[in-house]
């Protein structure tokens, strides 16, 4: 019995497990009973020959193992993948033509494999075309066999020797290969027919052949960069001449890159359209699904998989071995004979067909269940799969395929741990006998574990057959060419394959012989089940290896060249890897696209245990909302800015976060790398951060003697700069260092002598502003270099407003006239802070919103020395970039006002019409926050003076000019009619212009009328800044001040305390109800029934007279009186009633015997009400 098997028939397959047999009543590999035997050395044709007797296929057997073609696409791609992880300079060419030469230029005859490439293709899509471009095709091709192999053999006669002789000849060779190819492949293009559609076809046709010969070119300019700097760096070689600067080889490799990826995967996606979009006349005018996926996967494999690997030429990018992963998923189809297109649509059989985009998945067990049945003929009703995510110790199940029934029986396949399904047998019961639907008997499978061949069955039944069968193969040709086999079979082994079984589907035909299509999907070998990260190579993990996924994010299918699926990032996700040297440092980087502006890029944070949080911005990498058909160029890489070392822990977890707000921008992630660092990598880096410092600063001058900047230049550019040159090594770049350093304090000088703002940069504190008291100046945020401006929410005081904010007025002495100023400078974080610059009134008024998104990009910490921020994750600004100020916030001149959302950088422009030094019009910048919950950062303010202007701007500022200067004449003649009336009021008040003593019959009523007229002065406060001064205001506080003055003497005249009951009753005696209420701006004494009272005792100077005045009006029936006696009951009464109306004026001169006298007031019924009661001294 098998000690794997149990009751419901189980078996799980490991290193260990022994070979089983295989049922005999079918026909097996004719070997002598060793399947290991017959995969390694049996020849293909014959074995094929004997499986096709009294078999049946469906779909076309050939084009899936026995295909020297297809053979040749899958050694093609293992060899690159192979030579790209060779570390040594000449690896890649050596080993890659080594192997690329025999298989694509087999001696026996040289234009068979171009021509079966061509015709391959031409047999899946069947129109036609004329031979003779065929023909032609394959001679343009088979031109490149004598260039390659004399190229090829020089090298191998330089590294043996490496002479000057033999190096010269390298050289030589490589150009001339390199200028083949630049004529050879462009010749293979447009020598296609006349007809636009026929060329489209032609090349469809020859796309295999285009991919391969650009794999070629790329190799030999990959190694033409490499091989120069391999002879720039060593000192053997000092006598030989640099190449000339046209013959620099690295832009034209990078710029071929971009062109091979773009052209392969446009061509490809238009042969995808050409079969879904032309009917097939032998399935009535349908779509043929089966033709549709057997061209997707022979292309995936001839040139989908090659172009996914372009990029690793770049040496710039990869300068030492990379290992790379192809981890898109192809499809082999069974019993696809019955024509499901007459009851499913094409979208549903893609649908059922394939898998959607998903995680990249491991098989972990196949699950069938099989017909509850005893008699012979028993197949498989239905089945699912079990799998997992990489390095994800959960199996997930599959949805059930197929017609299941709760009585049929499971058997099920088990895999253990890195044991791998990479052939397969496949028996069917011929459906014309069966009333069911035709499903698979029995299945074969050739496992390995990577060092023996592993053999298990699965069978429907007893497994006794006798209706007719039909019986397929599956799998993929073999990986790599092994030079020494002389010539190998094709037939993949258990260590020679290229793909891996990794899902199985099924879809039901209900026609009259009923049919079950299966497609088994299968990966690609070179996908590490551990995600390794290596020591001496560049990694890449495709980022559809992570075993977590946020709720957000999801997978979505790749563009074609990127040799899988992507995730389309809004959370986070999750990627387990492994790693054993933990002395090594790393550099982490991905490859990723987005379509962010500048102002609303996705930030990202990196979690990993034992290191510190990385972040970092992503840069836009193209626009639009669509990703179906991203280029080679909308996909960048960019770096975490720390060198990371992984704590000792086998399994690490690598947790990437959103961090940013703007969930709108796209975010796909194509691979994550990690890239060891090495003494000579880290130099590298240091002199590229070197030569960019210099290339940067450089940019930074209008003129060669350096005395001017260039305008788009900002302050905050300069700081960034600064610190960026504050990051250069000294050890190794000392001198470089000092003198960058001196150019950028230069330029900040410069800067700030060009800036017409006084202290911009708060270096100087608040310098030249009038401020708010709730503003500090700070410098404990890196974002920016030195001080900085923050700026706290308004004051709420018992629920009134008072703003926060600063201004400067420029004075009209540093501007010039008829000119352009640029206003600018950069928001750290802001909310509801209003930025307005006025010269002819709010020419500028902006609300500025920006998230405090730039924090995740410094995520250091201050110490003593303060930010270390050479070891943050921060992105360098767009320094010297103008085009970054497209996305700064910018006025609309047809607007009034603007509310500009998430800009860093602000940007706008002001003119100036003619000076006028005695007005001292100026210009004026202002920040004011008006909300509580507001707040602001901010540095590096510029105005600067752009140029002169002219046109269109030079009118509109005259006409501002104009209706400025009509706005101010209205408004001094306002300001004079509103000042002659109050001074003319004022003026009435006192005996003399000194304004030394009232007039005796000054009320209180006149000196509040004189004060009504001084606060009617228009213009007084700052349009924006209640208070603030403004026009009128020096005119105001002079009539203010004699109102007053004139207030004080009133009040100093007289005796009785608080007559004006400004101070409520102090003063007063009070019974019963009588209080103070203010009325139309006034304090009035109320008394609301005749219980009330209010008296004072008056002490007053003996054997004088007095005037006892008093304004009040009374309402309602009966009196309202004021009552004067003094101690001898002699008294004086004022009586005041509703017949009189409005409030009144009642004098009374008294003549009191004693010193001492009572006020008293009070009333009879109704109301009764008293502005003021004044006893005056007729002296005075």
């Amino acid at each position: 019995m098998n000690p794997y098997q149990n009751k419901n028939e189980y078996e799980t397959l490991n290193a260990s497990q022994k070979k089983l047999n295989i049922s005999n009543n079918y026909t097996r590999y004719p070997i002598e009973n060793s399947p290991k035997q017959l995969l390694q050395s049996t020849n293909y044709k014959d074995w094929l020959n004997m499986c096709q007797q009294n078999q049946q296929y469906g779909g076309d057997f050939e084009t899936f193992i026995d295909s020297g073609e297809l053979s040749a696409y899958t050694i093609v791609v293992g060899t690159v993948l192979t030579g790209f992880g060779f570390t040594t300079p000449l690896g890649l060419a050596l080993i890659g033509f080594g192997t690329l030469i025999p298989v694509l230029f087999p001696a026996q005859d040289q234009s068979n494999t171009w021509s079966d490439f061509i015709t391959q293709t031409k047999n899946i899509i069947k129109k036609e075309i004329a031979s003779t471009y065929i023909s032609n095709a394959n001679k343009i091709l088979n031109r490149s066999f004598n260039v390659i192999s004399t190229y090829h053999n020089h090298l191998k006669t330089w590294e043996n020797n490496p002479n000057p002789q033999n190096t010269q000849d390298v050289r030589t060779q490589i150009q001339l290969v390199h200028y083949h190819f630049q004529n050879v492949i462009p010749e293979l293009v447009n020598s296609c027919p006349p007809n636009p559609s026929d060329c489209d076809y032609y090349n469809i046709l020859v796309l295999s052949s285009y991919a391969q010969a650009a794999n070629l070119h790329l190799t030999v300019l990959n190694q033409a960069v490499k091989f120069e700097a391999y002879l720039k760096n060593n000192r053997q070689f000092d006598y030989l001449e640099p190449l000339p600067t046209a013959i620099d080889y690295y832009p034209v490799l990078t710029k071929a890159i971009e062109d091979y990826t773009n052209y392969c995967v446009t061509t490809y996606k238009k042969g995808l359209n050409l079969i879904k979009t032309t009917p097939d006349s032998n399935l009535d005018g349908n779509i043929n699904w089966n033709t549709y996926n057997t061209y997707r996967t022979k292309m995936t494999t001839a040139v989908l998989d090659l172009v996914a690997l372009f990029p690793n030429y770049d040496v710039g990018k990869y300068p030492i071995g990379v290992q790379s992963e192809l981890t898109r998923e192809i499809y082999q189809v069974l019993n696809f004979e019955e024509s499901p297109y007459k009851y499913y649509d094409f979208q549903y059989q893609e649908d059922s067909l394939t898998r959607r985009p998903h995680l990249f998945t491991w098989l972990d067990s196949l699950n069938f269940y099989e017909k509850a049945q005893t008699t012979p003929n028993n197949f498989f009703t239905s089945h699912y799969n079990m799998f997992h995510y990489t390095l994800d110790n959960i199996s997930q199940k599959s949805s059930v395929f197929g017609n299941h029934n709760v009585t049929d029986k499971l058997k099920s396949l088990g895999l253990a741990t890195n044991i791998y399904i990479f052939l397969l047998n496949v028996i069917s019961l011929d459906n014309k006998y069966l009333n069911d639907y035709n499903n698979i008997s029995k299945m074969d499978f050739f496992i390995t574990n990577g060092t023996r061949l592993l053999e298990k069955e699965l069978t429907a039944g007893s497994g006794q057959i006798t209706y007719d069968v039909n019986k397929n193969i599956f799998g993929l040709p073999i990986l790599k060419r092994r030079e020494n086999q002389g010539n190998p079979t094709l037939f993949p082994t258990y260590d020679n394959y290229s793909h891996i079984l990794s899902f199985i589907k099924s879809l039901s035909i209900p026609a009259t012989y009923k049919t079950q299509v299966y497609t088994f999907a299968w990966t690609h070998s070179s996908v590490d089940p551990k995600n390794t990260i290596y020591t001496h190579l560049t990694t890449q993990i495709p980022a559809v290896k992570a075993n977590s996924l946020g709720t957000a994010s999801k997978v979505v299918q790749g563009p074609g060249h990127t040799g899988g699926d992507l995730i389309d990032f809004k959370d986070h996700f999750k990627i387990t890897c492994q790693h054993s040297n933990f002395q090594q440092s790393y550099f982490i980087r991905i490859r990723y696209a987005s379509n962010g502006s500048a102002n609303t890029r996705a930030v990202i944070n990196l979690s990993i245990p034992g290191v510190a949080e990385l972040g970092m911005a992503l840069n836009p990498t193209f626009s639009g909302t669509d990703y179906t058909n991203l280029k080679y160029k909308d996909f960048q890489y960019l770096e975490f800015s720390n060198e990371v070392k992984f704590a000792p822990n086998q399994n690490i977890s690598l947790v990437f976060n959103r961090s940013d707000v703007y969930t709108n921008t796209t975010v796909l992630i194509d691979k994550i790398e990690f890239l060891p660092i090495t003494r000579s990598i880290r130099e590298d880096r240091e002199k590229q951060k070197l030569e960019t410092v210099q290339q940067i600063i450089n940019t930074f001058y209008a003129n060669p003697i350096k005395n001017t900047l260039q305008s788009e230049l900002t302050d905050y550019d300069i700081d960034q700069a600064a610190n960026l040159v504050e990051c250069i090594s000294e050890e190794l770049y000392p001198k470089e260092k000092m003198l960058l350093l001196d150019e950028v304090k230069n330029a900040k000088q410069l800067s700030q002598s060009r800036n017409v703002l006084q202290n911009g940069d708060f270096e100087s504190a608040t310098l030249g502003w009038t401020t708010s008291d709730n503003i500090t100046i700070q410098e404990d945020d890196p974002i920016f270099k030195g001080h900085y401006l923050h700026m706290s929410g308004a004051r709420d005081i018992d629920g009134t407003i008072f703003p926060t904010y600063i201004f400067q007025k420029i004075d009209e002495s540093k501007l010039k006239p008829y000119t352009r100023y640029l206003v600018r400078g950069f928001v750290g974080s802001s909310k509801d802070v209003e930025l307005v610059v006025s010269r002819y009134g709010e020419e500028i008024d902006a609300i500025m919103n920006v998230p405090a998104d730039l924090n995740y990009l410094y995520l250091s910490t201050f110490d003593c020395e303060g930010s270390n921020r050479c070891e943050t994750s921060a992105v360098p600004a767009n320094i010297g970039n103008t085009s970054d100020m497209l996305y700064s916030c910018q006025y609309d001149t047809g607007k009034k006002h603007v509310v500009c959302q998430d800009s860093h950088q602000f940007s706008f422009t002001i003119d100036t019409g003619a000076l006028d030094t005695n007005e001292n019009i100026g210009v004026w910048v202002m920040f004011k926050i008006s909300s509580p919950d507001g707040y602001a950062s901010l540095d590096n303010l510029e105005v600067i003076e752009e140029g002169p202007i002219d046109g269109e701007a030079l009118s509109r500022v005259k006409h501002m000019e104009k209706k400025w200067n009509d706005q101010m004449e209205a408004k001094r003649s306002e300001t004079q009619q509103a000042y002659d009336v109050a001074k003319q009021a004022i003026d009435a008040l006192f005996t003399n212009v000194q304004d030394e003593a009232l007039q005796f019959d000054t009320t209180l009523a006149q000196i509040q009328y004189a004060e009504y007229l001084v606060q009617s002065i228009p213009y007084v406060y700052n349009d924006w800044l209640s208070d603030v001064p403004g026009m009128n205001y020096d005119i105001y506080v002079e009539l203010d001040a004699r109102v007053a003055q004139a207030r004080y003497l009133y009040d100093t005249r007289n005796i009785i305390k608080n007559g004006d009951f400004t101070q409520g009753v102090m003063g007063w005696h009070v019974t019963g109800n009588a209080d103070v209420q203010q009325i139309d701006g006034v304090s009035v004494l109320v008394l609301s029934n005749w219980s009330a009272g209010v008296s004072q005792n008056v002490h007053l100077q003996h054997n004088h007279g007095y005037v006892l005045r008093v304004i009040a009006k009374k309402e309602g029936p009966g009196n309202g009186y004021v009552t004067l006696m003094d101690c001898e009951e002699n008294q004086e009464k004022l009586t005041f009633t509703s017949c009189e109306e409005g409030y009144i004026t009642k004098t009374v001169d008294v003549f009191p015997d004693t010193d001492r006298v009572r006020i008293e007031i009070g009333e009879t019924e109704g109301s009764f009400y008293i502005e003021s009661i004044e006893l005056i001294c007729m002296n005075e």
